[in-house]
């Protein structure tokens, strides 16, 4: 990726570690058309996206988001409060990510997509080119399930294999878990007391990818994206549960790969 030329010696090494530090490209290409950061979900590290980048056009560059205190930032203290990251977050992605991008956010990831959607508007500033939303509620629709962020450390863990499906492998690891509850407290946190503040809807398209065996986000759920932009909507079912980015990966980046192709036909139509 081309740095902006103004940057130079210091300020721009101090710019290019806090780029490293927060966006990850599985497939580094300067000169692809089109970005698409992914956010991952409560938990997840930038590398889950690694198996969706394979699978993509060469032409299109994922920047996978690393958040504090996950992944290569472990020894950080994962945020907590939504506003803070959003603001944090929008500001990398206007300062690195070179437009056109569309962002893509799984689960809570998607939560926290939405919200920097808007604060790119209400900044004033270039946005995304559309908003790719997977396994999550529409932002109004709450989960009907109890909190589980405040919980004890063995009714969380009893509450996550609950909805881990397939992944109660990684909860049955003490030592792993020992590691992970922190983020997964913060992470479900900003989701479970969020308090969605009706507004405009986004400009810009949504497109809604949901699993047909995931109980936590039913396809009513997934349609009711529709209510939260102007532009076009589509919403995709998939097979699998709430991690389909895993057991149906290919077919995961075919129906992004098909959005994308959409998303760039009307492009060609508008101009």
């Amino acid at each position: 990726m081309q740095e902006p030329r103004e940057r130079t010696g210091q300020a721009r090494d101090a710019g290019l570690t806090g780029r490293r530090t927060w966006i990850q490209y599985p497939r580094p290409n300067p000169d692809a058309s089109l970005r698409l950061v992914c956010l991952p979900y409560s938990g997840g590290r930038a590398s889950v996206f690694k198996g969706l980048a394979a699978e993509l056009s060469g032409d299109v560059e994922v920047c996978a988001v690393e958040f504090p205190g996950h992944g290569r930032r472990l020894a950080e203290a994962p945020m907590t409060s939504l506003g803070p990251l959003v603001g944090q977050l929008t500001d990398v992605i206007a300062e690195w990510v070179r437009p056109p991008f569309v962002l893509l956010g799984y689960s809570v990831g998607a939560l926290i997509g939405f919200e920097t959607a808007h604060e790119f508007a209400r900044r004033g500033r270039t946005g995304p080119e559309a908003l790719f939303v997977a396994a999550a509620r529409a932002p109004h629709l709450r989960s009907p399930r109890p909190p589980l962020h405040e919980l004890s450390r063995a009714e969380l863990i009893e509450g996550l294999h609950r909805l881990a499906g397939r992944h109660n492998e990684l909860l049955d690891n003490e030592e792993l878990v020992d590691v992970m509850l922190p983020m997964l407290r913060a992470d479900l946190g900003l989701d479970e007391t969020y308090h969605h503040q009706p507004g405009s809807p986004l400009g810009c398209p949504i497109a809604a990818f949901g699993g047909k065996e995931d109980r936590t986000v039913p396809q009513p759920a997934l349609e009711a994206w529709r209510e939260h932009t102007t532009g076009g909507f589509s919403a995709t079912t998939l097979p699998g549960g709430h991690f389909f980015l895993d057991s149906s990966q290919r077919l995961f980046a075919e129906a992004v790969t098909a959005g994308l192709k959409r998303l760039d036909d009307g492009r060609k139509e508008g101009s």
